[in-house]
């Protein structure tokens, strides 16, 4: 097992005994791309609208801004791995691969041993913090690459079909403004049942999702060298200082400057 964080980085590899409420388990969004290698355990993984029992052997790939979080049957041993890093370690090429796949990769052992020389370069480099560094960073599109070239196409998946079309209807319309008002038209539901139903199945407030998603597709952007006033206006917000304060309230720093702090 181990957990390296250096720079931008963020690698482990995780084993929990009793994994029920740990506090790294709950739903959320990030602006970094995520890997995820399931070892063991009885866990039910949801990405979005997709949700799946893992088995052995399975991986995600995880874009910036997908909402995802994992539930657990009982509390058998979860093991995994965890791989945490920024979209700039992938080319545009590599990233285009993932429009319009599901993030399941289901049957992936074929990667195990991709996976298992992590743990081998962590025992043997673990005293120099940048040449695991680099190590870990060039791992990461060997990993993605072998996926995407020996894993099928995910199962069908597990849906909610009373919740997957407001997802869809959401992310379709990121840069337009959305209110529940505005799906509740669309899809006949009451508002009541309407915030109810989408708490239920994605275990956060629809319009916490909204805005995080909108945020998180202008955050995007901004990293393309969009400026922020224009991101706003594409995002649908026609008050700048109000897309101010959400970006900094998802984001944790204003838009015009990087997450350490510096400006962009």
């Amino acid at each position: 097992m181990f957990n390296f964080v250096y720079k931008d980085l963020d690698f482990a590899h995780k084993l929990d005994e009793h994994p029920e409420g740990a506090p790294d388990y709950q739903k959320h969004f990030h602006d970094f791309y995520e890997l995820f290698y399931f070892i063991s355990g009885s866990a039910v993984y949801t990405v979005e609208e997709e949700c799946h029992d893992l088995n052995p052997g399975d991986a995600l790939i995880i874009q910036p801004g997908e909402h995802h979080y994992v539930n657990f049957k009982d509390d058998s041993t979860y093991e995994r791995y965890v791989l945490k890093f920024p979209a700039l370690l992938l080319p545009d090429f590599v990233k285009e691969k993932f429009t319009g796949r599901s993030a399941f990769y289901l049957e992936a052992q074929k990667a195990s041993a991709l996976f298992n020389r992590l743990d081998e370069f962590y025992d043997e480099f673990n005293a120099s913090d940048e040449e695991l560094y680099l190590l870990f960073s060039n791992m990461v599109a060997e990993i993605v690459l072998t996926l995407f070239h020996t894993v099928p196409e995910a199962k069908p998946f597990v849906t909610d079909n009373k919740i997957t079309p407001i997802l869809q209807y959401i992310n379709e319309h990121l840069n337009s403004p959305i209110s529940i008002e505005d799906l509740c038209k669309k899809f006949y539901f009451s508002q009541s049942y309407i915030c109810k139903e989408f708490r239920t199945y994605m275990k956060v407030s629809i319009m916490k999702y909204i805005r995080s998603k909108k945020i998180m597709a202008a955050h995007q952007s901004i990293m393309k060298g969009i400026k922020p006033t224009k991101v706003a206006e594409m995002y649908g917000y026609s008050d700048y200082s109000t897309f101010y304060r959400t970006y900094l309230s998802v984001m944790g720093f204003p838009p015009s400057k990087n997450k350490n702090g510096e400006e962009d």
